[in-house]
């Protein structure tokens, strides 16, 4: 199992970036799980296709 982290001062396009690398990922055929705290839904609306995920809170 590899872990990638991926951190930095908001607004810089970390979400972007990990649900990209997470999609390029499973289409090599890996098993990918994204975890994180994303209070906006930004690293989960491009993976879901613009649906949102209803959050927790």
């Amino acid at each position: 199992m590899k872990k990638i982290a991926v951190y930095g001062k908001g607004g810089i396009g970390k979400s972007t970036i990990v649900s990209n690398m997470a999609v390029s990922l499973a289409q090599q055929g890996y098993r990918v799980m994204q975890i994180g705290c994303d209070p906006k839904a930004d690293s989960t609306i491009a993976l879901r296709h613009g649906e949102p995920l209803p959050t927790i809170m």
